[in-house]
């Protein structure tokens, strides 16, 4: 029997005002499903899908978008997962000299579980962490990693826990 699909919540934001996602994110973490795909936003127009093609999931390639991701912790049958924030981009080259660089370094108790090429930078992140403070540096490293100008419009694409 396939599963439903999950539904999806679109949610604009500022740089200034991310109370929004916030709270959404708590709500994912309080449910231990669900995940957020945040994006630059562009025009009115701008409609880019977030989910992962096909070609590049076997090719092991970049997904074309710049991106955040990030998912709850949770519980699963092997026990406590941590939760992880991806930052895919569009580099093609490993990241984590470029934050450090940029005084953008990851938090000490954050562990680098990835830092690819093309498959983005992914963080595993301790279960107490602020989610005002896992969003404020993952906005501020995708901007580090992005060409000027700053971008100050976001959009959070929240997919919703599956018992939604």
């Amino acid at each position: 029997m396939a599963r439903p699909l999950r539904q999806v919540q679109r949610l604009d934001f500022d740089v200034d005002d991310t109370a929004a996602v916030v709270e959404t994110m708590t709500r994912l973490a309080a449910a231990e499903d669900g995940w957020i795909n945040v994006l630059p936003r562009g025009g009115d127009d701008d409609e880019r899908p977030t989910s992962i093609g096909f070609l590049a999931l076997l090719g092991g390639g970049s997904i074309g978008v710049t991106m955040i991701t990030w998912v709850p912790g949770g519980h699963n049958r092997r026990g406590a997962t941590q939760p992880t924030l991806g930052i895919s981009h569009l580099l093609r080259h490993r990241v984590f000299a470029d934050l450090q660089s940029r005084g953008l370094g990851v938090p000490k108790t954050w562990f680098v579980e990835q830092d690819h090429p093309r498959r983005g930078l992914v963080l595993r992140l301790p279960f107490d962490i602020a989610h005002e403070e896992v969003l404020e540096w993952a906005l501020g490293a995708l901007n580090a990693l992005m060409a000027p100008p700053t971008i100050r419009r976001w959009r959070a694409e929240v997919y919703l826990p599956s018992s939604s």
